[in-house]
């Protein structure tokens, strides 16, 4: 567990739980890691790093949290004496056209490295050094302790810390009533009575007779064995579409979230030739404000049903999809694990149950993907993730001026001219639904069709004639 002093022993999140049984499968495996990566320009002190670091984890509970065993039954324990995770690699000695490349690999050497849950801390941070004022940060979490949110949280404390002790004076951070641990015992005590028989209901009556999985196209034969290969196509969606989505779903009283999700499930329809589809989308569960700045793993799934059996207008449908992600959100607190283990959704070797593709709309602030603070300039970079735990996973990145799409899909199904082909028939038919609302889900223009000779060519060709 480390050579600290352990205490204060608390119960898993139900999310924790499922992750904990799952890494046991694995565990030299690295698809639970979540990552940010930055470059630091501006003169750097690394031991005012490491004390800002070292508050951090003062402050942060889950970041000095190792997971043990009582009487076989997972808990979370608080361990003092923590180390500071911060490894610091000098690569100005190297020739300077070859620094580039060696920072690359140890973040990705970082990045594929697993975790032992039974050691704290369940984080590591590397800085990079590759010119006298130029440095690579990494930021490494094992999701049991933290979500995509928690990284946001703790880049802006180790900031506001770095630059207060630069300068020699006392920051405000919010304070801290409540840590993760409280998070998961309210948790499970809201889910000891009658709450989690209205919810397994609710869930039960709206996942009524899915089909076992989205049977998608693909450009080789599923393995037996998935290897969770994967890799990512990235494009941007033009300003005036973005515009245009932003208006339509405003006037149907609709997010750009569920615009973009009732787009998409209508492209897997008819990728697929099912008119049933299922997407998973994280949620966030900081429901109270005293979370709102606590590192922890509060995300869970939830399951978004999309029908188009009766080829509705696009209009109608986007107005079925707000009020399906309304119903979706308000029942919200049952765990996909619990979710799982209670519906028992016919199982399909090697998928994930109920679905198998994520939808992921993130609104990140610019100030949190560029900060300033202490003569530095922090700028977060894309991640190198070369692994898919689901057939395919579309991620939209939101700011003031641009929505950017990323396409991770899964290596061993897909070839990147696929994930090309689906991003841009994704764009051309959001373009359609926002040209005319009121045309049928199956008219929806696809764009061009591929070449005949690529993959699905007769497919979409079939797609474009219906």
């Amino acid at each position: 567990m480390s050579d600290g002093q352990s205490h204060q022993l608390a119960p898993l999140s139900l999310t924790q739980e499922q992750l904990w049984f799952l890494t046991r499968l694995d565990p030299e495996s690295a698809f639970y890691n979540t990552t940010a990566t930055w470059t630091l320009t501006g003169p750097l002190d690394t031991d005012a790093l490491h004390t800002a670091l070292a508050r951090t984890m003062d402050r942060q509970h889950m970041l000095r949290t190792a997971v043990t065993e009582v009487d076989g039954v997972p808990a979370q324990v608080l361990v003092d004496g923590v180390p500071v995770p911060l490894a610091v690699s000098d690569l100005t000695g190297l020739p300077q056209d070859e620094r580039a490349a060696a920072a690359d690999r140890l973040e990705a050497e970082d990045v594929h490295a697993p975790f032992d849950l039974h050691t704290a801390p369940l984080f590591r941070v590397r800085l990079i050094r590759t010119a006298a004022d130029e440095h690579v940060m990494v930021f490494v979490m094992h999701h049991i302790v933290a979500d995509g949110w928690s990284l946001q949280v703790l880049i802006q404390e180790v900031a506001d810390l770095y630059a207060a002790s630069m300068t020699g004076t006392e920051v405000e951070l919010a304070p801290l009533p409540q840590q993760f641990a409280d998070y998961a015992v309210r948790q499970r005590e809201r889910l000891a009575g009658p709450r989690r028989e209205k919810l397994v209901s609710f869930w039960g009556d709206r996942l009524a007779g899915v089909p076992a999985a989205l049977e998608l196209p693909t450009d080789r034969p599923r393995p037996a064995e998935a290897s969770f290969r994967g890799d990512r196509y990235t494009f941007t969606v033009p300003q005036e579409l973005h515009l245009e989505l932003t208006a339509l779903g405003r006037s149907a009283g609709a997010s750009l979230f569920m615009t973009c999700l009732a787009g998409f499930g209508v492209l897997l329809s008819r990728w697929s030739g099912q008119t049933d589809v299922l997407l998973g989308t994280p949620v966030g569960n900081r429901d109270r404000p005293e979370w709102s700045s606590v590192v922890g793993y509060f995300a869970d799934t939830l399951v978004m049903r999309t029908e188009l059996a009766d080829d509705p207008a696009f209009a109608d449908l986007l107005t079925r999809v707000r009020r399906s992600s309304l119903d979706a959100f308000v029942h919200r607190d049952l765990p996909f694990r619990v979710l799982v283990e209670e519906l028992k959704p016919e199982r399909v070797p090697h998928r994930n149950p109920l679905f198998q593709v994520m939808f992921i709309l993130q609104n990140i602030p610019p100030r949190r993907r560029n900060i300033e603070f202490a003569g530095l300039t922090m700028a977060l970079r894309e991640d190198v993730r070369t692994t898919s735990i689901f057939d395919l996973r579309l991620d939209f990145f939101q700011s003031e001026h641009e929505l950017r799409g990323q396409l991770e899909y899964n290596t061993d199904l897909f070839d990147r001219a696929t994930a090309e082909r689906l991003a841009g028939q994704y764009l051309a038919l959001l373009a359609d639904a926002c040209a005319a609302p009121g045309t049928r889900v199956s008219a929806l223009s696809l764009g061009a069709p591929p070449p005949a000779d690529d993959f699905g060519a007769g497919f979409n060709d079939d797609l474009e004639e219906a």
